[in-house]
């Protein structure tokens, strides 16, 4: 039977980055940009055969710096530029390079129509949020920029508004735009955009279905940040495209489109056996096929990975690549025993819902892979897990290529994670753990949110903010936990019990324990 999955995936959010006005973008990681995801493309898609042992990366529109900074901490013998043109934000990145001791990054303050390096010299080059930003001849000078500089096997990412989806989104921005006319101040700007999304909730009864999408709209708006609705929604230029437009431009500048960064969402399969074969039989080549599922999703954004026109570029996906790769999921078996017998179903929970099989080859390889959670595993390291689960000495090698297959499902539905590499993550509480270098620096500096080895933003409290900073792999957990205790007496740490203030040293002692099995299965722990 396979596997097959109860629960569809939910594409994440997004949020915009450098959009050229006079205030400060959340410095957020994204991880789709990360190495370990793009070059893990690269090979899946024929391009490069490995990582590199080094490698040069540009960032185009590096705001202040929360990209490309932990990519550099994380990388230390690789080399990172970012260029921005604004010298605000600019200034604020070249300082959290200064305090995390980052001497393997170059922060230039340039137009990108100005930006020039030794041509073919970047492995990645990447741009988020800031395509749909700029004008045509800004955008033009962007795609030269990256058929220059990227090197022969190098992959190129840019993220763009998308149509028909933002037709919808637009008719909103167009609103809030007119709303807020004639006011200079951005917070007085976010404030009276705020109260008109308010009015616009306003409860009626309606059948409209066009009133059902606002609502929605209007819902997903309350979560974001004052940064996203202004470089989203208030910013003077932002103007979406079709994909086949943006596919054309980037053929005629040299270079190929390869796959979303998202992958799942390139697989029109996802939608049904019918929709599947109704959308190949309207489409001629992989641009249509994209095309056409925009249309049908009303997509309003996307991750394009790219390479140059003249790499090995193998658009059929072999499931032989996948040997080439790391391995990793987040689902975790239902059963604290599950029973791993050829046949009989087990159920594998996650963050986007349960996906169940009976094969005992997949069973075993998303056990193994639980066991390990985000460094993930070789496939020569997970098959021999397999084997070993399974009372098998090896697998042969008729096995491997069908496990190879099904793991290439598997991923084609957003169930595991395909890397360049095993991630340097702690897979046990050492006594002196080692948190991540740069999230120790950003839990110092205070911020709200810290970023793991997975390159994700991970919400902290005071509790928090005060431990990260604390273990550095010198202190015991006991000392970390005595300095976050004395910062609770002088009132820089809360931890409330019942609405009152707590300063129970056991109570603490429990948060520790139970935040540092959060901290080793999101990937803050270093090996």
């Amino acid at each position: 039977m396979g596997f097959r999955q109860r629960a569809g995936a939910v594409e994440p959010s997004k949020t915009s980055h450098e959009a050229g006005e006079d205030y400060f973008y959340e410095a957020l990681p994204f991880v789709e940009t990360h190495p370990e995801h793009l070059f893990a493309l690269g090979i899946l898609f024929g391009v490069r055969e490995r990582l590199p042992a080094q490698f040069r990366v540009l960032e185009i529109g590096t705001a202040t710096g929360g990209n490309i900074l932990p990519m550099a901490a994380r990388y230390p013998e690789s080399w990172f530029v970012g260029i921005d043109r604004a010298e605000s934000s600019l200034s604020v990145a070249r300082k959290v390079a200064q305090r995390a001791e980052l001497g393997n990054v170059d922060l230039q303050l340039t137009d990108l129509r100005d930006f020039e390096d030794e041509p073919s010299s970047f492995d990645l080059i990447v741009c988020h949020g800031v395509y749909s930003w700029i004008p045509e001849e800004a955008r033009a000078a962007l795609r030269r920029i990256v058929r220059r500089h990227l090197a022969p096997q190098g992959m190129a990412y840019i993220s763009f508004n998308t149509l028909p989806g933002w037709h919808l989104r637009g008719a909103l921005r167009d609103m809030l735009r007119r709303e807020v006319r004639g006011i200079e101040s951005q917070a007085e700007r976010v404030s009276k955009a705020r109260a008109f999304l308010e009015f616009l909730g306003t409860n009626f009864p309606s059948d409209d279905s066009s009133r059902h999408w606002l609502l929605n709209e209007l819902e997903i708006l309350r979560q974001m940040s004052r940064d996203y609705l202004l470089g989203e929604h208030l910013v003077e230029y932002n103007r979406a495209e079709y994909f086949e437009d943006f596919a054309r431009d980037i053929a005629e500048d040299g270079l190929e489109f390869v796959t979303d960064a998202h992958v799942p969402l390139v697989f029109p399969d996802r939608l049904g056996e019918e929709v599947a074969s109704t959308i190949r039989a309207r489409s001629r080549g992989v641009v249509q096929i994209q095309q056409a599922l925009d249309h049908l999703e009303l997509r309003c954004f996307r991750r394009a990975v790219m390479c140059r026109d003249d790499a090995a570029l193998q658009r059929h996906v072999s499931a032989s690549r996948i040997e080439l790769l790391t391995v990793a999921s987040h689902l975790e078996p239902e059963s604290a025993e599950p029973d791993l017998a050829e046949g009989v179903e087990v159920g594998f929970k996650g963050r986007t819902g349960v996906i169940a099989t009976d094969q005992a080859f997949l069973k075993a390889a998303l056990i193994a892979l639980a066991g390990v959670g985000a460094r993930g595993m070789t496939f020569d390291r997970l098959t021999f897990e397999i084997a070993r689960r399974l009372g098998r000495d090896e697998l042969g090698a008729d096995e491997r290529a069908r496990g190879a297959r099904n793991l290439l499902g598997l991923y084609t539905k957003g169930a595991i994670e395909l890397l360049a590499a095993e991630r340097p993550v702690a897979l046990s509480i050492s006594e002196r753990p080692r948190v991540f270098s740069f999230a120790r620096r950003q839990a110092s500096d205070g911020l709200p949110f810290c970023t793991s080895l997975r390159h994700e933003a991970i919400q902290t409290d005071s509790f928090d903010r005060a431990f990260l900073s604390r273990l550095d792999g010198r202190s015991t957990v006991a000392e970390a936990v005595s300095w976050v205790l004395d910062r609770a007496r002088a009132g820089i740490v809360s931890v409330q019990m019942e609405g009152r203030e707590c300063l129970d040293p056991r109570v603490f002692d429990e948060i520790a324990e139970q935040k540092l099995e959060l901290y080793m299965r999101r990937g803050l722990l270093r090996a």
